[in-house]
């Protein structure tokens, strides 16, 4: 071979070489959400940090938003028009151990997503607690390019209801392909910095002073379905208050989208109707909801002014639990309601504490406690009146929604 030959044989091999190992460096995505009219999904936040009050450990915190989301209809611009129901429970961690578990709140809300992925709030409301975040680039970007955007984070840091918008400045950088528990996916990090001062949100919470911290994000986005999969936050934040109280957060903030299988209502009742009746279970209604599906135990019988269920109804629960076995994925939400009886503090313990009696009992029976939920609302859903003792037993109800999540 002539030396000539040799010379033009290393120069493609050596571009054929070059175009390998750098084809994912020119690489371009688009970043693009696209989410269909009828199509729902949930957006769960899990924020798991350690918390200090002045320096002193006060627990370890596990808090979690979970929102169910509809996509009602798409605009002539793109944006989809989204309906939300966010389910809000905390529990804190001290020794290894849980103090509490419940849900603390329920939250409707109504909001729009742009193609770009940035949700503007249409109806005033807590959740989702970020919006401008994450900003998806309108042009096809490279492995390594960066770009800007301001997003919102909102914040409740005494957890009484009171909220406090943040805005922020981000910066995102695409690092390329990458790999989500066997689902090819784009990767993204972004970072951005916590700084708000009393004022800066005119609505926000007068008790705080400032707030500081910084934010470092993963986000893993299915391109080829033009949706985000999962969001990894690392962060700390330190809010300091008027009465001169300083209180640290640091941990993680977890984000899972998951689209939801939509729910046959209709079959669903008639097939739990048949197993009801299989199982001769008594005094139990079955009904569609916007929720899903519910099932209202009537009559159910607890010790007077007690979260004890009386042993002669124990058989109901034992063949509900049967019935509830053969549904799976969905969540179980049970509802507890009391009569109108003492105060409405007492009314509202007392049924929050049949409702978890009750999950306790289904547990018992072999259904997985995480795929349970519950709240307490006291007498303040009636469906009879409390001036008799047929109607306090009728309220005297518990109820178990089958969630389409």
């Amino acid at each position: 071979m002539s030396f000539y030959k040799q010379q033009v044989k290393r120069s493609v091999l050596s571009i054929l070489i070059f175009l390998l190992f750098s084809t994912s460096a020119f690489a371009q995505v688009i970043f693009e959400i696209q989410y269909l009219p009828g199509e729902k999904f949930t957006l769960t936040e899990q924020s798991n940090f350690s918390k200090k009050l002045n320096n002193k450990y006060i627990g370890y915190i596990n808090r979690t938003v979970r929102g169910i989301i509809q996509v009602l209809e798409e605009q002539q611009s793109g944006d989809r028009i989204c309906k939300g129901k966010f389910y809000v429970f905390e529990e804190t961690k001290r020794d290894a151990r849980y103090v509490a578990h419940k849900i603390d709140q329920t939250v409707e809300s109504y909001f729009k997503i742009t193609s770009d992925g940035n949700y503007i709030i249409l109806k005033s409301a807590a959740y989702p607690t970020l919006r401008g975040f994450p900003v998806f680039p309108t042009k096809p970007v490279k492995v390594g390019e960066k770009w800007r955007a301001y997003g919102v984070r909102v914040v409740e840091p005494l957890r009484d209801g009171v909220f406090t918008e943040v805005r922020f400045y981000c910066e995102y950088e695409y690092k390329g392909k990458g790999d989500l528990n066997g689902r090819d996916c784009d990767i993204i990090y972004a970072q951005y910095a916590m700084r708000y001062k009393a004022g800066d949100d005119y609505y926000g919470d007068e008790r705080i002073r400032e707030i500081s911290g910084s934010h470092k994000v993963t986000i893993y986005f299915d391109s080829s379905k033009k949706r985000p999969l999962f969001m990894r936050d690392q962060f700390h934040e330190t809010y300091s208050y008027s009465n001169n109280n300083k209180e640290k957060h640091e941990g993680f903030i977890l984000t899972w989208f998951d689209m939801i299988t939509v729910m046959d209502r209709t079959e669903l009742v008639e097939k739990i109707e048949e197993d009801l009746e299989d199982l001769d279970i008594e005094d139990v209604t079955v009904e569609e909801k916007e929720e899903g599906v519910l099932l209202t135990i009537n009559r159910i019988h607890f010790l007077p002014d007690q979260a004890v269920v009386r042993p002669d109804d124990l058989y109901r629960l034992t063949a509900l639990a049967e019935a509830l076995k053969k549904i799976e994925e969905r969540t179980f939400l049970v509802v507890g309601h009391c009569a109108k009886w003492g105060s409405e503090d007492s009314q509202y313990i007392l049924s929050l504490e049949r409702a978890k009696t009750i999950v306790d009992y289904l547990v018992s029976q072999g259904i997985p406690a995480t795929r349970f939920i519950y709240e307490g609302r006291g007498a303040t859903e009636p469906v009879a009146t409390n001036e008799t003792e047929e109607g306090r037993i009728k309220n005297r109800r518990v109820e178990i929604y089958i969630l389409e999540d």
